[in-house]
């Protein structure tokens, strides 16, 4: 018998395969950043464009959150002349004035030197003595918060009529912010301080008036060392006690206001040398001390776009305001959404994405200027990092130039600027 032994079975080693390496190349395209100047250029040509009967020339600035400045000018500082805007040529920038005085006045609250809630007269004596409504005197009861809220019952001068046939007499001599303070005494409160809000001028020469007294220096130095310096500023003034290198540009009255200076005999004089077609009068060739100087810390400021634009920036970043003191600044009052010295509301925002129909809310802290010849805005958006801030050479402008911010926002943020 033949046994057949079969030779054990051999298993092969397995077959190894190599592990397959996938590389994938991924190739990173910077976008080039948007044409900012091109985008709020754009913008403000047809805004310009629109303007009725004709707005001569605006100054733009935008801050972005990520430290870009958009500086723009288009337009004529000077119309007859033909000389374009830049963005170094200085405006009036009227009651935006009033939210950088207020800023130094929270400064000194922030150091104990003054409290929102005393008399005004705790700090100059006898200020508003006379102050008289239904035979009682006010004068001793009006507070630095409501000379700051605009709810001291002061008259606001701009509106009248008597006030500028009276200024007209003294074109060539600067106000004293006394006499502002005594023009608005004399007209005596228009309803008991702190039962009611309307906007004036007088109660932020009040103001100008309580931060010379607790610091014994004159506002002009104490805005200077308070706010310009940290920031530094250098093209930002405060008249008559300091003036920027260069005049401001050229500025003009339009409908309403044409009208007014038309009519009275001490400006109408020079209706023929300030005339620019029949639609503008160029207030430039009127003498300037009274209608620079009667808005002082209340609407006297000059400057250039950009600094302001800062102000506002370093009013909520830290730099000029800690928490507290914003928290004041934006407190309302019940009978307006006007803070201490700042607008509180929404801007008027399309984001021009689905449908151009869609606006949206967005939160601004925000202030308006408007003197002879010269409207300006100013304003933070706090949830998009976002200041800016522009003027025009013509008062009224139309459409106003709060418009024009509201557009010149809704194409940034539509960029992804905000």
């Amino acid at each position: 018998t033949t046994t057949t032994t079969a030779a054990p079975t051999t298993t092969a080693a397995p077959t190894t395969t190599a592990p397959t390496t996938t590389t994938t190349t991924t190739t990173t395209t910077t976008l080039p950043p948007p044409d900012w100047d091109g985008i709020v250029g754009d913008v403000a040509e047809a805004w310009l464009a629109e303007g009725t009967p004709v707005t001569p020339g605006v100054t733009i600035a935008v801050l972005l959150p990520d430290g870009t400045e958009v500086l723009v000018a288009r337009g004529f500082a000077d119309l007859v002349a033909e000389v374009p805007v830049t963005t170094d040529d200085y405006f009036r920038i009227g009651s935006i004035s009033k939210t950088i005085t207020s800023i130094a006045v929270l400064q000194l609250v922030g150091e104990g030197l003054v409290d929102l809630d005393e008399p005004v007269e705790s700090y100059v004596p006898g200020l508003l003595d006379g102050y008289v409504i239904d035979g009682v005197d006010h004068g001793d009861a009006v507070t630095v918060r409501q000379v700051l809220d605009h709810t001291d019952g002061f008259a606001e001068y701009a509106f009248d009529l008597g006030f500028y046939l009276e200024a007209s007499l003294r074109l060539e001599q600067d106000f004293d912010p006394l006499e502002i303070v005594d023009w608005g005494i004399r007209q005596g409160p228009q309803y008991v301080p702190g039962t009611a809000y309307a906007y004036n001028t007088v109660g932020h020469n009040v103001a100008g008036l309580v931060i010379e007294a607790v610091t014994g220096r004159p506002a002009h130095e104490v805005l200077r060392a308070q706010i310009y310096e940290p920031l530094g500023l250098e093209a930002i003034f405060l008249p008559p006690g300091e003036e920027p290198p260069v005049p401001v540009v050229h500025m003009y009255a339009a409908t309403e206001l044409k009208a007014a200076l038309d009519g009275i005999p001490a400006t109408a004089e020079y209706a023929e040398a300030g005339a620019v077609g029949d639609d503008l009068y160029d207030v430039s060739v009127v003498p300037q001390a009274a209608i620079r100087s009667a808005g002082w810390t209340g609407g006297g400021i000059e400057a250039q776009g950009v600094d302001v634009a800062r102000i506002f920036r370093g009013a909520f970043d830290g730099t000029l305001l800690g928490p507290e003191m914003v928290e004041e600044f934006l407190t309302t009052s019940e009978f307006s959404n006007y803070g201490l010295g700042i607008s509180v509301g929404e801007a008027d925002v399309n984001t021009l994405g689905d449908s151009v129909e869609t606006a949206e809310g967005v939160v601004s802290y925000s202030h308006g200027g408007g003197v002879p010849g010269f409207r300006s805005h100013a304003a933070y958006l706090p949830e998009h990092g976002i200041a800016m801030a522009m003027s025009t050479n013509v008062l009224p402008a139309d459409p106003d130039i709060g418009e024009l911010a509201d557009r010149i926002l809704s194409a940034v943020l539509a960029e992804g600027g905000g």
